[in-house]
């Protein structure tokens, strides 16, 4: 009889998610708004950021808003873009800023100072210096990007950009680009993000889903039944019960 056969599996158990950083500029107070005055646009606001050691791994942007309706009372789209990219230069400048994921989701109106929870579609790992953003197709005379005029470094790590499309992947062929501590808007913009320990390896996950579940345990016993090196969990150069024991004491710890 196979080992296939004879095994009974048991469900992992998966561990806590770490107590998150918030990387934020803004103190939760913000009393300005912005947004294009003379035309319509796709515009894009972020505020620039350090990575704390330990706290690389963002998976969620965080936004306060302002309105989406312009001057006649006509709101425009409330679809939402948040993004997170990489400063390959580390130099604080958005114009070679590098896409690293992105999230999705819808604004509603909200009481100045709320912030609302948009999960990125993956979570992303970032070093250095790297920005958060928020995306979206705006009316003139609407002012959806909420700001904290008293947020640190007068605005010099916050940017604003207006372009006829989106334009996530190539910043900087905006045609305006805008560091808010070089405008007569300073301060910070009320963009936050979660950042959580990096992802740690998962050496039971065979299948690379990101799970532990029945066709881990499989892959395993493929590899075994097979006599597979790769097998050889205990790493002394047999195949035998104890590397399917350790196999197993792997699988039901869980994935980080």
């Amino acid at each position: 009889m196979s080992l296939f056969a004879a095994l009974s599996i048991v469900p992992a158990a998966h561990g806590g998610t770490p107590e998150p950083y918030e990387y934020l500029l803004d103190d939760g107070t913000g009393s300005s708004t912005l947004g294009p005055s003379q035309f319509d646009a796709n515009m894009t606001w972020l505020n620039t950021f350090e990575a704390v050691p330990g706290r690389e791994r963002i998976t969620r942007v965080r936004v306060s808003f302002a309105s989406i309706v312009d001057n006649g009372g006509v709101a425009g789209s409330d679809q939402v873009t948040v993004a997170v990219l990489n400063d390959p230069s580390n130099d604080g400048h958005p114009a070679d800023a590098v896409l690293l994921g992105t999230g999705t989701g819808v604004w509603t109106a909200q009481s100045p100072n709320v912030f609302l929870d948009f999960d990125l579609d993956e979570p992303v790992t970032v070093e250095g210096t790297f920005f958060v953003a928020v995306m979206m197709d705006v009316r003139q005379g609407a002012n959806p990007a909420r700001m904290d005029p008293q947020g640190p470094g007068s605005g010099m790590q916050s940017w604003l950009f207006f372009n006829p499309e989106p334009n996530l992947e190539d910043l900087g062929s905006s045609p305006y680009i805008l560091r808010m501590g070089d405008s007569p808007f300073q301060g910070a913009w009320m963009v936050r993000a979660l950042g959580t320990e990096p992802a740690a390896g998962c050496p039971a996950d065979l299948t690379g889903d990101g799970q532990l579940n029945f066709f881990d345990v499989a892959a395993y016993l493929d590899l075994f039944n097979t006599g597979d090196p790769a097998a050889d969990w205990t790493g002394d150069g047999l195949l035998n019960f104890f590397d399917l024991a350790a196999y197993l004491e792997d699988f039901n710890a869980g994935c980080p």
